[in-house]
Formats: C-alpha cells, sequence, structure tokens
C-alpha cells in the first residue's frame, strides 16, 4: 500500500513540474484524443503512427489511429487506448524486490527499438542531430565550455570531461542513420502481455542510433520515482543495450555510447536551465533544480 502511495506520489510531483509542449492527452473510453495546438505537427504524428501499423511490427505496437480532425488552431488525433501497465511499475519492482521479470522486459525492450530503429518510414524528418565523431566531440566541447563559464559545472570536472574527448576514438557504428523515436523516455513506454507499448512519436525523426539509446537511460537516470537507488538501474540499462545490439555489443561500443549519453547530459542540462526561466511554481523550480543536480552527478560517476 506505502508502495501504491510513494508512486502516486511520486507521479503527482512529476506532472506538477512538467512545462507546457503544446500537446494535451484525453482518455475517452476506449479512445485518446491527442490535442495539438499545431496542426501540421498533428499530421505529422498520425502520418508515423499510420506508417507503424502499416509495417505491423513484431516486438513492439504502438497505438492504432482512427482518425484526424484538423481546424484552424488544432489538430486532433483520435487513437485506440491501451492498458497496459507503465514501465515504472516492472523497473520498482526490480529496484525494491529484486524481480528478474524485469530484466526480460528490459532485454525484450532493446529488441524492440532495434526492429523500430531498422524500419524505413518514408515521412520522417532528418534530425539535425551530430552526425560524426568530429561533430558530437565539438558539441560536446561547446557545451561543456558554456555550463563552466554559467558556474554549472567546476574546472575539475570541465578539464575530466576534455581529456576524456581528446582520448577516446568513438565506433562509427553510434551514429548509422536509424528511425528514432524522438522521446524515448521510461514513461513513453508500456508493457502488454509480451509487446512492448511505445507511444508519443511527435518527435520521431531520421537521425544517429545513439539518440534513442542514450535518452532511454537518462530518463531512467534523472526521474524522481527512480532517485532513491539509481545504481540499481545499471544492470538494466545494461541489458536494454544487450537486447539492442545482442553479440555485437562490446566495449568499444559501450565507450562511445557512454560518450553520446555525455553529450545528451550536457544538452539536456542546458533545457533544464530553459525550463527554470519559464517554470512557474516553486516545486517546479525545486524539481528542475533536482534534476540538474542528478545530471551533475551522472557526469562525475562517469568521468571522475
Amino acid at each position: 500500500m506505502m508502495h501504491k502511495s510513494l508512486q502516486l506520489l511520486l507521479e503527482f510531483l512529476r506532472l506538477k513540474s512538467k512545462i507546457q509542449t503544446g500537446r494535451n492527452v484525453i482518455q475517452n473510453g476506449k479512445y485518446v484524443l491527442k490535442i495539438h495546438n499545431n496542426v501540421t505537427e498533428a499530421i505529422y504524428e498520425h502520418s508515423i503512427l499510420s506508417e507503424i501499423k502499416y509495417t505491423n511490427p513484431f516486438t513492439f505496437k504502438a497505438p492504432d489511429v482512427f482518425k484526424l480532425l484538423k481546424t484552424q488552431s488544432h489538430g486532433v488525433i483520435v487513437m485506440e487506448y491501451i492498458a497496459g501497465y507503465n514501465l515504472y511499475s516492472y523497473t520498482m519492482r526490480f529496484l525494491l524486490f529484486g524481480i528478474s521479470d524485469t530484466i526480460k522486459t528490459f532485454y525484450k525492450l532493446g529488441k524492440a527499438v532495434r526492429e523500430l530503429h531498422s524500419n524505413s518510414f518514408k515521412v520522417l524528418r532528418n534530425s539535425s542531430l551530430p552526425s560524426t565523431s568530429v561533430e558530437l566531440m565539438s558539441e560536446i566541447v561547446k557545451l561543456s565550455e558554456k555550463l563552466a563559464s554559467w558556474g554549472l559545472i567546476d574546472r575539475e570536472l570541465f578539464n575530466a570531461i576534455i581529456n576524456t574527448v581528446k582520448e577516446i576514438e568513438l565506433t562509427d557504428e553510434i551514429f548509422l542513420p536509424v528511425s528514432l523515436h524522438g522521446e524515448l523516455y521510461f514513461n513513453h513506454i508500456l508493457v502488454l502481455d509480451d509487446k512492448l507499448v511505445l507511444i508519443d512519436f511527435h518527435n520521431a525523426q531520421r537521425g544517429p542510433l545513439y539518440f534513442d539509446l542514450a535518452m532511454f537511460c537518462i530518463s531512467l537516470y534523472v526521474s524522481l520515482i527512480f532517485s532513491f537507488n539509481a545504481k540499481k538501474l545499471i544492470p538494466l540499462m545494461e541489458v536494454f543495450l544487450r537486447g539492442y545490439f545482442g553479440k555485437d555489443l562490446n566495449a568499444r561500443l559501450m565507450t562511445s555510447l557512454k560518450i553520446a549519453v555525455l553529450y545528451l547530459i550536457l544538452r539536456e542540462m542546458l533545457i533544464y536551465i530553459r525550463d527554470l526561466y519559464v517554470a512557474k511554481s516553486l516545486l517546479a523550480r525545486f524539481i528542475i533544480i533536482f534534476r540538474i543536480k542528478r545530471l551533475k552527478l551522472a557526469i562525475k560517476r562517469l568521468f571522475c
């Protein structure tokens, strides 16, 4: 009972800290209405969901879409409601009780993301993400310099990052162009029977595979729900990557993904700083500051 109450409290805090995105979701019986303030964005997500349905994926599913409603100012996607289990429920079971089924679920998730990435959706936009080793390293240096100039990372941490960037040679595999989900956060994933359900494809794009993998790992790490025992998340992240790469996962690939995680951590820190300026409540600001501190701690664990 206490475990359930804690989940509800943390979910409430998460929702209170969210920044307005221009999208809203309403459940109505067997249907979900996703309302976009931008009609073009609604058309885009509807097209992606329609393509996914057409490809009939084996390891995952996405909500079926039934209709797209348009006005001059809004677009509404009518889609099916899927009563799956939240991935955080499985994760909490592992963190609290060590239940091994969660390991299998994360392995299956890796395979599901691999299948998503391998599909060639015609409507996808091209991302502006760094797509070569030189571009990625350059962005890491720029972001680190900016954060250091604002006092958000100290000189010791800055030097550790720069020295790492100089020493590591990245594998080209993490830059392979794939069909990205674009917001592969743990709360955009449901579990239904033997399949994973992926939702919220409004930011799907064509880009380097590292993005989804690193973003998923970061979303777990900065979450309020899992903050009490972050070290236990590491085996779940590793088995997720094992499910994605299979036997091809090796030390060089893990190191390259580690650098991709660093890039996204630095990028997310800047996004959270921006969010601080628009957050309307003290609670929202407190949670954003907490997440920035979690990201800084993640960098230190990676490179110090």
